[in-house]
């Protein structure tokens, strides 16, 4: 088995490009198969070097490897030799319109209550009027010739019995006037090169698909199996890349863990529960492409940031060693459950170990629990013997006197739980820092 995935380094990568590519991915891992990456660059102009090391860097982020890669750019000759064979077998003929020209006719067949689809009127031309043609500076076009009297049949493996009349289609345009090829026959090309047995794309390539067999049948080769999955919608929009829509760059950049996003995209739309993983091994063991629904799908980012605190409380300590410089596994254990993004550990690792901007008490407050903290170093015991002996001394409600011991020791109203903070802490800067606090209020 072999899957590609075949982004274009137009632009950064989109949380729809790297659910195909994830769900490529998987499904042929699952297989035992091969994963080919390849960049569709015939477009030299919009193509830009940053876009594939982008595209790289993400891919590499969200776990996906791959057992070979290449570029299109890489294959003009083969592609050239491939279009000139097709040409002499008559599968594809060159059209002079301008765009103008194109643009008119499709709004007269509008205008007739008739689908826009071309003509074929380039296949009257006579080679007198091509010659004219091209002496006027017209350069030409060239298209496919599809079979307007077949009906390309299909079994995809999401949306089952897929039918698609060509007489809707317009032969599509493999070559531009300057030269470029298109996304479709390049396509075609490389995945009979390449082996390729399972496409699995967004539903809106349906139609492209129904082109390509009928070139994938020209060339005599054999047609890959199909899958399109349903498009994502992002606030009630199709999620695109021209739309703006949400790149990865942006998602790394707001601190989601690559298992978080995993964990969504591999489950969204499939009759499997979403829940947080931290082993990609689990998502693949368990994939099956028969699960996905063609149902359209909203997608959530809010539901990503809920699995993201999840995920980090799920790994141990191993998983996330190199990424925390001096810090514990003791305190990694206790944080963890407490986040929602990886860097709030240095935050309180900072809070416990480097003091706080004091916070302005009740200076009989301060007074008290500097007299009544427990004597010896800290326990998980330490807070409630403290909070006795406190509640000892003045009436006070607990809730108050829990914000109050916070604010002072850790500068916030909400955290981790403090019985344990203390701990990290430590007596000595727990004294330190209810005497800051008491210098400042005797400044006021």
């Amino acid at each position: 088995m072999l899957t590609r995935f075949a982004p274009s380094p137009t632009g950064y990568l989109h949380v729809g490009n790297i659910r195909t590519a994830l769900i490529c991915w998987m499904y042929t891992r699952n297989q035992n198969g091969k994963f080919l990456l390849r960049f569709d660059d015939t477009d030299l102009e919009r193509s830009d070097i940053k876009y594939v090391d982008n595209i790289i860097e993400d891919l590499k982020w969200i776990g996906i490897n791959w057992n070979s890669s290449f570029k299109q750019s890489e294959r003009f000759e083969r592609y050239n030799e491939v279009f000139l064979q097709l040409m002499k077998e008559g599968h594809i003929y060159a059209c002079y319109e301008t765009r103008e020209e194109l643009d008119t006719k499709r709004k007269l067949q509008l205008k007739q209550g008739l689908p826009p689809v071309y003509d074929k009127g380039a296949l009257l031309l006579t080679e007198q009027e091509k010659i004219r043609y091209e002496q006027e500076g017209r350069k030409p076009h060239f298209r496919f010739k599809l079979d307007r009297n077949k009906t390309v049949k299909w079994n995809d493996e999401v949306k089952g019995e897929i039918n698609i009349a060509t007489i809707h289609i317009s032969d599509p345009v493999v070559k531009r006037e300057d030269g470029i090829y298109t996304y479709m026959l390049p396509s075609v090309i490389d995945d009979i090169d390449f082996n390729v047995t399972h496409v699995v794309r967004g539903e809106d390539h349906v139609t492209n698909t129904a082109v390509q067999i009928q070139m994938i049948q020209a060339l005599k080769a054999k047609i890959p199996i199909f899958a399109h999955l349903p498009l994502l919608h992002f606030d009630d929009s199709k999620i695109s890349k021209r739309k703006g829509g949400l790149d990865i760059k942006s998602i790394r950049e707001d601190e989601i863990e690559s298992m978080a996003l995993t964990s969504y995209l591999a489950k969204l739309g499939t009759s499997d529960p979403i829940e947080a993983y931290i082993d990609m091994q689990s998502l693949i063991d368990s994939f099956d492409i028969k699960k996905f629904s063609s149902a359209s799908l909203q997608f959530s980012l809010s539901e990503i940031y809920k699995l993201n605190s999840k995920v980090l409380q799920q790994m141990p300590f191993e998983m996330v060693q190199d990424r925390l410089s001096q810090i514990g596994s003791e305190f990694w254990y206790f944080i963890r459950s407490n986040i929602e993004k990886f860097s709030e550990v240095a935050k309180w690792w900072k809070i416990c170990k480097f003091g706080i901007e004091p916070v302005v008490l009740n200076k009989e407050f301060i007074k008290i629990a500097l007299s009544t903290l427990p004597q010896g170093d800290c326990n998980e015991n330490t807070l409630s013997e403290w909070v006795k002996n406190i509640r000892q001394t003045i009436d006070i409600k607990a809730k108050d006197l829990f914000m109050q011991l916070r604010l002072a020791l850790t500068g916030t109203e909400t955290g981790p739980e403090l019985a344990k903070l203390l701990i990290f802490i430590g007596r000595e800067s727990i004294i330190a820092r209810l005497e800051e606090s008491q210098r400042i209020i005797q400044k006021v």
